[in-house]
């Protein structure tokens, strides 16, 4: 029987899916708790940043009907979910990731489909 907690989580992140213009999904292996909150602020409004068990997002992209994004789901994972525009999310994400080599982008989701590394980082180019 599922526990209410982890119901409570999947519920949670699974709405996270479905309101959210986009989401990047990232490793953020070796990264203390400081250098999460620096990177919680840097993204400021856009987006929040939320660490989760690669099972329970598994569960909560499924409920949320987001697919192609399973292969991303391993190792420590955490998810910036973006509300409005996505460009100040990844700028924020990718700046962050070129000074702290513990956080490593690994894809995204976003107008229904997956992204690749590549195309977070043509958002983030973009003005």
């Amino acid at each position: 029987m599922a526990k209410p907690d982890k119901v409570n989580a999947v519920a949670e992140i699974a709405d996270s899916f479905r309101t959210s213009s986009a989401a990047v999904i990232t490793q953020y292996s070796g990264l203390s708790v400081s250098q999460l909150t620096t990177l919680r602020r840097a993204l400021g409004n856009t987006a929040s940043y939320q660490v989760a068990k690669n099972t329970l997002v598994k569960r909560a992209a499924e409920d949320a009907g987001v697919t192609g994004l399973e292969a991303l789901f391993t190792g420590p994972t955490a998810i910036a979910f973006v509300k409005g525009e996505p460009v100040d999310a990844a700028k924020a994400l990718r700046d962050f990731a070129k000074d702290n080599k513990g956080l490593v982008i690994k894809g995204g989701y976003m107008d229904g489909r997956p992204l690749t590394v590549a195309e977070v980082d043509q958002i983030a180019d973009l003005d």
